[in-house]
């Protein structure tokens, strides 16, 4: 028998959050570089920049709570700060923008998900997969959506169960946990 969850994701809103921390920084190396040039052309086409990403940004402000829409932005803000980082800093500059926004997107795009065998507990994270076995387990419960794995190291883990691969009769799961953790004992 297995069971398999998918955890709460506490760190979307740090993902945002950076997001929108690269936005103000290249809206920053923009105004920077408006600052620092006598071109004309170059003042034009960073007042031209700046204005799409004031737009963008209005546009972002009425649409975010729409399906999507981060992702939909981010991307489309990616495609200038690309743009920007090419023609104003060089090549390097966008590879180094690119890996970061590359790494950043795929970070924010993998869950946590814990899957409960025979032979122990299955936590797969972003960059790794943990097993705990079950002999380093004191106890396990599943509650109104909420998973409590106790450690005999008395480290907790409390995570909000967002998605089920079936639906799960906790009373069923506890029973599967309690005899592993009995065969154990």
């Amino acid at each position: 028998m297995k069971y398999s969850f998918t955890l709460k994701d506490n760190n979307q809103r740090a993902y945002h959050l950076f997001t929108w921390f690269l936005f103000f920084l290249h809206v920053a190396a923009a105004a920077f570089t408006l600052n620092n040039t006598a071109d004309n052309k170059v003042r034009l086409s960073m007042y031209i920049l700046l204005g799409f990403y004031a737009i963008i940004s209005i546009v972002y402000y009425f649409y975010r709570k729409r399906t999507m829409a981060t992702e939909t932005f981010s991307l489309i803000l990616a495609l200038f700060y690309g743009h920007f980082w090419l023609r104003y800093v060089g090549f390097i500059a966008l590879i180094i923008f690119a890996a970061v926004y590359i790494v950043v997107t795929v970070v924010k795009g993998k869950r946590t998900t814990v899957l409960f065998s025979n032979d122990g507990i299955h936590m797969t994270r972003v960059f790794k997969t943990v097993i705990f076995p079950w002999s380093e387990m004191d106890n396990v419960i599943l509650k109104d959506d909420l998973l409590t794995i106790d450690f005999k190291t008395n480290k907790i883990i409390q995570v909000e169960i967002v998605e089920q691969v079936r639906i799960v009769d906790e009373a069923e799961f506890n029973l599967f946990c309690n005899e592993h953790l009995n065969r154990i004992s």
